[in-house]
């Protein structure tokens, strides 16, 4: 080994381990000599202690009429009604829905408003402070007929805080930024943002009808209840415009049910006429949801489209809200900003929310009738639901592996159904399913060449869904493995 680095090694073990003596040493108290105590001591700063709040205001709540605020952004008038009764409100907004909570905090901050510290007993300078010209100067007007007006100022040294002076007066306080920043901020954040509010319907109250119109798409998305309970396997709720069809529930639930309880992220206009409807793309939205049962009425209308920003400020792609609408919502006569991620109407098509095509359980059925090409393969079926079992499969009286074709028919169920079409379809079927309940109920699919590489779909003699042709190929080719006894393919 290096002997310098042999020697660095070893010193640096004898230093650890005089340093281990000494905390030892220091512990036991073995080391310590009689300056310690003082060099300690001596090394403790004192904090310094915080001042005791200053009162300026000393009231009852009570004895709060109103407050007058101006500010860059207009202000408002916080006041009581001339009635007697203690409910507040804010001039401006009459006829709105406002935060009874803010309200009601800024007349008790008030009626205790305390400094953290005074600054400057006689300022001679108002304007080192921002008080010479202040953005925002509230007046609070008693009782009695007496009044007092604030300046606010610049944030204090203390980021939490803002320089304050009465008018008239030359003293500057430090208050609290927080009971401050009602009277600097829009009277606009005062409006409730909560918009619809959740459902009361019960299990025996009618869905109703709920429609959705959008610029993008050329057809209207529809939704209705389901009319037989027996085929409501996912969802209560079925699309019936463009094409009739069954919902995913876990996608479908957000535009059938999203409404209720939708809140606004904020509040942007008030009182729109139309330019303003016109300015923030209301007046043509790019889209309408209506929603209408046995006893409430929803209209929202979405129109421009917010994108979030870079750290410059500069826009993104992705939309980050919309400026919309709500009708038939009392108090709510506003702009609103909706969060995207609360309006799926505004992306969702019809292929994302639908799920199978046909619900028709296994043991509900009774027979699967297969034309292809002229050739009829008629299944025939028992089975119980109870028992969660099929007792027997038939193929033109002919018996018919039970599990497998009970892979055939969860293949039928597995339908794709994303691209949707609802164009007239002319021609023949190539091929038919045709499924019946022992209920008398069922589905009918029909399949129609299109391209060589595009089957159009027609459900209960209704254009509705445009697929690949792999899988009317893998159909048939899993219908000829069924009457080998082998194994069936897998969806494509």
């Amino acid at each position: 080994m290096n002997k310098k680095i042999q020697g660095i090694i070893i010193g640096g073990v004898v230093v650890a381990a005089l340093g281990g003596t000494l905390a030892f040493l220091e512990l036991t108290g073995g080391a310590k000599d009689s300056s310690s105590a003082e060099d300690t001591s001596s090394a403790v700063v004192a904090s310094e202690a915080e001042p005791d709040p200053v009162p300026i205001i000393t009231t009852e709540e009570d004895n709060i009429v109103s407050v007058a605020v101006q500010n860059e952004t207009g202000g408002y008038t916080l006041e009581r009604p001339e009635s007697g009764k203690t409910a507040l409100n804010i001039k401006e907004l009459t006829g709105l829905n406002q935060s009874t909570v803010m309200k009601q905090g800024i007349i008790k901050d008030l009626a205790k408003l305390e400094a953290y510290k005074l600054v400057e007993e006689n300022a001679s300078d108002l304007g080192k402070y921002g008080l010479a010209e202040p953005n925002t100067v509230f007046k609070v007007n008693f009782k009695d007929g007496t009044s007092r007006t604030f300046k606010v100022g610049d944030k204090a040294t203390k980021n939490r805080y803002r320089y304050v002076c009465e008018e008239g007066r030359s003293e500057v306080y430090m208050i609290l930024e927080s009971v401050l920043s009602d009277m600097i901020e829009r009277k606009e954040d005062f409006v409730m943002t909560s918009l619809i509010p959740a459902s009361t319907a019960t299990e025996d109250t009618p869905y109703g009808r709920l429609t959705v119109n959008r610029k993008d798409l050329d057809y209207e998305m529809a939704f209705e209840d389901l009319k037989d309970d027996s085929q409501a396997l996912i969802s209560s709720q079925v699309m019936v415009e463009p094409i009739y069809a069954h919902l995913n529930i876990q996608i479908s639930s957000k535009v059938t049910h999203g409404l209720w309880g939708l809140a606004a992220a904020r509040c942007e206009k008030i009182f729109p006429d139309g330019d303003d409807m016109k300015s923030y793309g209301l007046d043509d939205p790019f889209a309408v949801v209506y929603y209408k049962n046995e006893t409430e009425e929803y209209t929202l209308k979405i129109g421009k489209e917010i994108h979030s920003t870079d750290s410059n400020g500069e826009d993104l792609d992705e939309i980050a809200a919309y400026y919309c609408y709500v009708e038939g919502v009392s108090g709510a006569d506003c702009i609103w900003q909706i969060d995207a991620a609360n309006l799926p109407w505004a992306t969702y098509t019809a292929g994302d929310v639908i799920s199978l095509m046909t619900t028709n359980k296994i043991f509900d059925i009774n027979e699967v009738k297969v034309t292809y090409k002229g050739e009829v393969s008629d299944y025939t079926l028992d089975g119980s639901e109870e028992e969660t079992k099929v007792y027997w499969v038939k193929k033109n009286g002919q018996d018919v592996d039970v599990s497998k074709f009970q892979d055939l028919y969860k293949y039928i169920l597995y339908f794709p159904t994303k691209d949707i079409y609802f164009d007239e379809i002319k021609g023949d079927p190539f091929l038919t399913i045709d499924i019946s309940r022992k209920d008398g109920g069922g589905d009918k699919v029909e399949f129609f060449e299109d391209t060589s590489r595009r089957v159009l779909v027609k459900l209960n003699g209704r254009p509705s869904y445009k697929l690949e042709s792999r899988w009317t190929d893998v159909f048939v080719e899993n219908m000829e493995r069924l009457d080998r006894g082998e194994e069936l393919k897998e969806i494509p």
